[in-house]
């Protein structure tokens, strides 16, 4: 059994954090009786299959920005809280979550409030969401690379860094992005599981000439 201690052995984060995710861990099968925040089948696996997939980025990011207090860093389709809310309770700065479902924004705000945490939850469609240029841009399984800088091309600057949680399919959906996109991408192992990626891309402009905003 994967769980809050093994979570530890992987990731280094103090007792305190580790209290505030265990809150978080716990909310998450209460709340999925009212509503589907994740798939029933990976509850009784939370911390390998969410906690673990989503804080495994937070030392990898710490290697480019260690004062994770400053970059504007947006989490689109933050769904249940995967990876911004896990990034927001290690401390990975003003995290800024961009949701769509009213009551899954609801959920992130009891997480919140019941781990003392700072964040932002904006309760809109990324279409909506207001131009700002962001410095990190997370998401996990929330669309196809193409189609996900697609959707993220108005937050996008020249310093901006997507910092990406992929499956097995990764190969396929960079041959289809770099059609469209010019970038530079580094590929690192999931600790999560064996198929899975962590993609870092960065200086992402599109073939057309386009401004991105």
């Amino acid at each position: 059994m994967f769980g809050s201690e093994e979570f530890a052995n992987k990731i280094d984060v103090s007792r305190e954090t580790l209290q505030r995710l265990s809150i978080f861990a716990d909310l998450l099968p209460k709340w999925q009786s009212r509503m589907n925040l994740v798939a029933d089948s990976t509850l009784d696996q939370i911390w390998k299959r969410h906690m673990l997939d989503s804080a495994q980025i937070i030392p990898l990011i710490r290697k480019y920005y260690p004062e994770l207090d400053k970059p504007v860093w947006l989490d689109l389709g933050s769904g249940a809280g995967f990876p911004g809310m896990v990034a927001a309770i290690m401390g990975a700065g003003p995290v800024e979550m961009v949701e769509s479902n009213t009551k899954k924004c609801s959920f992130l705000r009891q997480v919140l409030v019941q781990t003392g945490t700072e964040a932002k939850i904006h309760n809109c469609r990324i279409e909506d969401m207001p131009v700002k240029l962001a410095n990190i841009i997370t998401a996990r399984a929330l669309a196809p690379l193409p189609e996900l800088l697609n959707l993220a091309h108005k937050f996008i600057g020249p310093e901006t860094e997507f910092w990406l949680l992929k499956g097995q399919d990764v190969e396929e959906e960079l041959t289809e992005a770099t059609i469209y996109w010019n970038m530079e991408v580094e590929i690192h192992l999931s600790l999560s599981d064996p198929n899975g990626r962590i993609l870092r891309v960065r200086k992402v402009r599109r073939k057309d000439g386009k401004k991105d905003n």
